[in-house]
């Protein structure tokens, strides 16, 4: 007779953190979904519904919640009123919906009906081809919207003087985005002169010994401090106020709250510093601002003097291109594909071209940083006879399609 096999304990262990994974994967697959109809004991419309979603979800989990407001399963006419009372606490509601028992023409009215609530709604034909991969899409949008309105975002300074369509009202940021802003004298800040070069900031340069690299972590250590205390998600900073009188720049404290997954606009732009946002809340990724600094053909050259330093391949650093004092990143860009991309001063247009980088050149007419990207005639002439302000934020091409998404359901519409 063989001896019972010993389980040792951490065997144990190992087998319960198995567990404890694959529990925590179950829970984030689960989709919590309100079940709405006519008649909801209605037990054959009940069972063909769980049919339908079965095929639909296919390897993910599901269950019906009473509690559920903001993806509803629309299981047959007649569950309108149902949905008015499902959706009263949510400004963002995805409807699943099917051709039979006039599921269809219930969401449309439903969906109409939010609309008029000033409410986010989208509508999923889950027999339709793709179905699912939309549906998995439209989740990630609806996130991005409940995130963009539990965020605060502030203008550190003035919007720039020759940024003439780049200011947004605030009242309008709360109502399209349901973004918290500030505007924020640099009067009411403290003087960075005061502070301590932030020792953080600093790591992220060790290799370099630049002269105002010191003075550039004062700044730093000031912004770290203001986003702090705001509770900020996102800042627009008009530096060159602070550039003209001291001499030194914000560019390189811009770049590393970027890197850091803090929104970080220059020149006060709020145009750029929202687009910022809209980008993150469906990508998790801040995408680069940049001048449109020429067109020729069908190449744009973009150029600036910062950028998120993880985006980067290699970087130096340099001074300011327009005023030769601070500091600043001269980066190389990988060549990939990508969109380009800009929301209007009334958020209602945005414009999104894609096209290749080439080369990062290092002309010395532009700011330091700088790509040219080939795209086809048409969007380099939508860009130059339609463009909606001159700050371009560049971003992987993979993430267009959820860019897109967001923006319908925003009620922006595209230039084309």
């Amino acid at each position: 007779m063989l001896p019972e096999p010993k389980i040792r304990s951490s065997e144990i262990i190992l087998v319960l953190s198995y567990f404890k994974i694959l529990f925590i994967l179950q829970k984030f697959m689960l989709n919590h979904i309100g079940y709405i109809s006519y008649n909801n004991l209605d037990q054959v419309l009940l069972s063909r519904s769980k049919e339908i979603l079965n095929d639909f979800f296919k390897t993910e989990s599901y269950t019906f919640s009473e509690d559920e407001g903001q993806l509803l399963f629309v299981a047959s006419g007649g569950s309108e009123q149902n949905a008015v009372q499902r959706t009263q606490d949510h400004q963002s509601v995805m409807l699943l919906c099917h051709r039979e028992s006039n599921s269809y023409a219930a969401s449309m009215e439903i969906a109409a009906y939010l609309r008029a609530q000033q409410k986010k709604v989208s509508i999923i034909d889950v027999f339709a081809p793709d179905a699912y991969e939309e549906f998995l899409e439209m989740r990630k949008v609806n996130k991005a919207v409940n995130i963009l309105a539990k965020q605060k975002a502030g203008l550190i300074g003035l919007v720039s003087d020759w940024l003439i369509t780049s200011d947004v009202p605030t009242a309008l940021i709360k109502e399209k985005l349901g973004i918290e802003f500030l505007r924020l004298s640099w009067d009411t800040l403290a003087d960075y002169r005061d502070k301590e070069p932030s020792a953080e900031f600093m790591t992220y340069f060790s290799n370099w010994r630049h002269k105002n690299l010191e003075e550039t972590a004062k700044v730093y250590h000031l912004l770290e401090e203001v986003i702090q205390e705001y509770q900020l998600s996102a800042i627009s900073v008009e530096c060159f106020s602070m550039v003209m009188r001291d001499k030194v720049t914000a560019c390189l404290p811009l770049a590393v709250l970027n890197t850091k997954n803090v929104v970080a606009a220059c020149e006060g732009d709020i145009c750029a510093m929202l687009g910022k946002m809209l980008i993150r809340a469906v990508s998790d990724q801040i995408p680069w601002q940049a001048n449109i600094a020429d067109i020729q053909d069908n190449v744009i050259l973009f150029a600036h003097c910062t950028a998120p330093l993880h985006l980067l391949q290699s970087f130096v650093v340099d001074t300011h291109f327009e005023t030769h004092c601070g500091t600043a990143i001269r980066g190389k860009f990988e060549k990939q594909r990508v969109g380009v991309f800009r929301v209007n001063n009334t958020l209602d247009k945005y414009m999104l071209i894609e096209g290749d980088i080439i080369n990062t050149p290092d002309f010395d007419f532009a700011c330091r940083t700088q790509i040219q990207v080939k795209t086809n005639t048409k969007q380099a002439e939508l860009l130059k006879y339609q463009s909606l302000g001159n700050h371009q934020l560049i971003f992987p091409v993979c993430y267009i399609s959820l860019v897109q998404r967001l923006m319908k359901t925003l009620g922006i519409v595209r230039v084309e």
